[in-house]
């Protein structure tokens, strides 16, 4: 960790998050859609960024939160906080147990700190630059990958969905076995599956990047790699393609995607 961000207090970010975490288990799936201009929202995505930002704001004044609800236009600041106030907001309303509460900072672009809670299963990971991934206090990594069957978690999502580039990946990517997340799982949970060892990588094409910053680092912790299309761990806020997993399975993977990136992806 950078020497200015040791000095940070987590503590009160960390308990904001499990308490938050216990309510929602009193909602799910009694909560209503109030999306207007985009749907799968609900009063606890606002109430938990609205939490977030007023602890941020203690911080001082250089600390700026970019989340996906009331604070999704980006601003540029030495430290950023990156917030998914609740992943997989439509297993939420649906009161299914794959969303979770996430945020990470970040001091002049690289990640220092990174937690997801997982209200349902009462799990929380965090994780610190240079320290290490923690699973409810104890430390985790990535277990040595079957080469026989390698397993590739694959989420395709919003203006990919439809991508005849998407389905040329897919087929490029027959040879392993394929688990594609097609419902409503929280994206930062998946990342957090490629952290413990059970799944070998992970393949993202999103519409936004607010789970990945935190899932990320996550993923590095344990001792893989994540990065974006151009091979980039420290990712920004415009990027919609990303890839994880061991060192030698996230290279077969990028070689894959680049192979169709100048016409598929143009500049993602």
């Amino acid at each position: 960790m950078d020497k200015e961000t040791k000095q940070l207090n987590y503590q009160p970010i960390i308990n904001f998050m499990l308490k938050s975490g216990k309510r929602l288990l009193t909602k799910a799936g009694n909560i209503k859609d109030i999306g207007i201009t985009k749907q799968y929202l609900t009063e606890e995505d606002l109430r938990i960024e609205r939490g977030f930002r007023k602890i941020i704001s203690g911080y001082g004044k250089d600390h700026v939160l970019f989340a996906e609800e009331e604070n999704e236009v980006f601003k540029k600041s030495d430290h950023l906080w990156v917030v998914d106030p609740i992943s997989g907001t439509k297993s939420f309303i649906e009161g299914e147990g794959r969303y979770a509460i996430v945020i990470c900072h970040l001091y002049k672009g690289v990640a220092q700190f990174a937690a997801v809670y997982d209200p349902t299963k009462d799990i929380l990971f965090i994780a610190y630059l240079g320290l290490g991934v923690f699973k409810n206090g104890k430390k985790v990594s990535l277990v040595k990958a079957n080469s026989k069957e390698l397993k590739i978690l694959v989420r395709i999502n919003g203006p990919w969905k439809d991508s005849k580039y998407a389905d040329k990946i897919l087929n490029r990517l027959a040879r392993y076995r394929l688990i594609q997340n097609k419902y409503s799982m929280s994206m930062a949970l998946c990342y957090s599956l490629v952290a413990m060892g059970l799944v070998d990588g992970v393949l993202a094409l999103t519409k936004d990047s607010f789970p990945e910053f935190a899932g990320g680092l996550i993923i590095r912790e344990a001792g893989g790699v994540f990065t974006n299309l151009k091979g980039n761990a420290n990712i920004k806020p415009t990027d919609r393609i990303f890839i994880g997993g061991n060192k030698h399975l996230h290279r077969k993977l990028l070689l894959i995607l680049k192979k169709h990136s100048n016409k598929a992806f143009g500049n993602y």
